[in-house]
């Protein structure tokens, strides 16, 4: 199920946007000037689809609509009790009303209520609880790490399980139809703030876990390993069940005896390519066997040779999707960055090297090295097929050279992931020569 359409009436009381996504190509790209909501529609579809309802209330609008490729339309309707009369009472947190209509379906409702009445304790509790909100009106606070802004109803979401939970609203359940609904469509958000990465740092056992601000290049560098880590332990343990079973299939057959052995040879060849390949991707060590020794094999002994064959070529396939998306990251990365060069260590994942061979710490790359980085790594890593990838100004810090490649390395990125992909952008570069994947926003 794919996001076809996207509108929304009355935004800030003023503007009524429809985007029709490029469905065929896979990115859409919106641009227009400061003001008119680019961010603002990202954050909600990506609330939306989150099951977050709160943005909602602090965000004026009269309707917002989503139609997909089925032509169901799931929309909300703030201030329906009034009829949407009054659009200057917007800004207050009343009940929206969630529909979806079907085609030839009976159509499907749910009443979203503010759970801002419900709250049992003083707001000011929040300023002692939360040392990181910084209060900026009556039920509005500011992330001071983060720079986000949030409602009392943002609060609650993100950090209610810091308040004794007789304090916090008990949370209705949503309709089946709308859980269902989500299972289809999947959204992942990656938003201006994106060199910061929530990790959970391990405390004193007397202390729970607590989730805490890192670097996000130090973050994924982390994750990078556990994901190595992980295909070398199912490497180890499909060459153990091979290698414990090899004999036994070499008596009841399982090679291809009618291989010639040219066809074995050319075979050999392509599995040391592989292995090199996987060696310069940082998953394996370099494996002491030397495939010439092979060359002088007769007809006598090839059937033996193609079991070989078979059990190496089915223990390497255990990488190939990860070493696809490693390979890739390198080649844009060592595309963009001058004098460093990435590798990649299945102990410390990211490695970067000047080219006189000095590494160069993580934590030394500039901002716009981190921001294509951590850019490039979630659109790899993070994704699955069929996603929506929200991007908003993937511009940030890059060099006007960066920008102009973007979309070319995205299109790569797709051909190996295959996502959907909407981008909110300011800048003509990011565009390029692509202005067929675009959407202007515009003013009353």
């Amino acid at each position: 199920m794919r996001i076809f359409h996207i509108s929304i009436k009355g935004l800030f009381g003023i503007f009524n946007h429809e985007i029709d996504l490029k469905t065929e190509e896979r990115i859409t790209i919106i641009h227009g000037p400061n003001g008119l909501g680019k961010t603002v529609l990202l954050t909600m579809i990506n609330s939306l689809f989150s099951g977050h309802f709160s943005i909602f209330y602090s965000i004026p609008f009269i309707e917002f609509a989503i139609t997909f490729d089925d032509d169901s339309i799931l929309s909300l309707k703030k201030n329906h009790k009034s009829g949407l009369k009054e659009i200057s009472q917007l800004d207050k947190p009343y009940d929206i009303l969630m529909e979806l209509v079907k085609p030839g379906a009976k159509s499907e409702s749910y009443l979203i209520k503010s759970s801002r009445e419900k709250i049992r304790f003083p707001f000011e509790l929040i300023d002692q609880v939360i040392p990181e909100l910084q209060r900026v009106a009556q039920d509005a606070w500011i992330n001071t790490l983060t720079q986000e802004s949030l409602a009392i109803e943002d609060v609650l979401e993100r950090y209610g399980e810091r308040f004794p939970q007789r304090m916090i609203p008990t949370r209705e359940p949503q309709p089946k139809w709308f859980i269902e609904l989500r299972r289809n469509i999947s959204i992942r958000f990656i938003e201006t703030q994106r060199l910061l990465a929530y990790a959970r740092i391990r405390r004193p056992r007397e202390f729970e876990d607590k989730s805490s601000l890192i670097p996000a290049v130090r973050n994924y560098s982390e994750e990078l390993v556990g994901m190595i880590q992980s295909k070398l332990a199912e490497y180890a343990s499909l060459s153990q069940s091979l290698d414990r079973s090899f004999p036994t299939r070499l008596v009841k057959g399982g090679g291809h005896p009618h291989s010639t052995i040219e066809a074995l040879r050319k075979e050999l060849n392509e599995i040391e390519a592989k292995r090199t390949q996987l060696e310069i991707a940082g998953l394996l060590d370099k494996e002491q066997i030397d495939f010439r020794d092979f060359q002088n094999i007769d007809d006598t002994n090839s059937y033996v040779l193609s079991v070989y064959i078979e059990d190496v070529k089915k223990k390497l396939t255990v990488f190939d999707n990860l070493t696809n998306k490693i390979d890739l990251l390198i080649k844009i990365v060592n595309n963009r960055f001058l004098y460093k060069e990435l590798s990649i260590s299945k102990k410390d994942g990211f490695v970067f090297k000047s080219p006189n061979g000095k590494r160069v710490p993580t934590a030394n790359l500039s901002s716009g090295e981190q921001h294509e980085l951590v850019l490039f790594y979630e659109l790899l890593f993070k994704v699955k097929p069929g996603l929506l990838i929200l991007i908003d100004e993937p511009e940030l810090s890059l060099h006007v050279v960066w920008q102009q490649k973007f979309l070319s390395d995205l299109i790569d990125i797709i051909a190996l992931t295959g996502f959907d992909i909407l981008i909110a952008t300011h800048s003509p570069q990011i565009i390029h020569d692509r202005w067929d994947l675009t959407v202007e926003l515009k003013g009353p």
